[in-house]
């Protein structure tokens, strides 16, 4: 018997040491969050020198609801997607005072005491943030994809030679959900510093 016991032991002992090797791998890659948040007082869309980066140009695109934020340099590319949200907590109601007047009507003059009340909704804000796990870029009729890391020296060349304007750009987080948004034409003019070649 104590040699079935030790038997299962090993094998116990076995199945944890491979469950803690399992659950110690090296997460995933994937993209790094924006060095900077959008309230930050950086130079926007203009190349700036960074300690840690080298050249870098950053950028932010304000829609209807969200935030995008991204950080560009051959060390690699950071991006932050902010959401904004609303939920609905109520009403707020008021009761006012608007005056006291002394007026003429139709059938002679009045006295009158303005009262009304007030009612409007009152909604809590609140922004979710969120790192995409890749972006794709489409320049000048290609798609690169961009995922961790430093910026390959074919995606380096592309974003050194986009052509002017906006460049559209899609985040793409795992769970399958996608968001198209773009980079603005000084950034990209920005990259052609950035990212040229030594």
């Amino acid at each position: 018997m104590s040699g079935y016991g030790d038997t299962i032991v090993k094998w116990q002992l076995l199945g944890l040491g491979l469950s803690l090797a399992v659950s110690t791998a090296a997460p995933a890659l994937a993209v790094a969050p924006a060095s900077v948040d959008a309230g930050d007082n950086v130079a926007w869309s203009k190349v700036v020198e960074n300690p840690f980066d080298g050249k870098v140009v950053y950028d932010r695109n304000y829609k209807s609801g969200f935030v995008f934020v991204s950080s560009w340099s051959k060390n690699g590319i950071g991006v932050t997607y902010n959401r904004i949200g609303s939920r609905f907590i109520g009403y707020n109601t008021g009761f006012g005072y608007s005056g006291f007047g002394f007026g003429r009507y139709r059938k002679g003059f009045g006295l009158g005491l303005g009262l009304f009340s007030d009612i409007e909704p009152v909604y809590n804000y609140y922004l979710t943030e969120s790192v995409p796990d890749s972006i794709s870029l489409a320049i000048a009729g290609k798609i690169y994809t961009y995922k961790d890391g430093p910026v390959s020296p074919e995606l380096a060349a592309a974003l050194a030679s986009a052509p002017s304007g906006n460049i559209a750009i899609r985040l793409i987080w795992d769970d399958g959900r996608t968001k198209d948004t773009e980079i603005g034409k000084d950034t990209v003019k920005a990259w052609k510093t950035v990212f040229q070649p030594l």
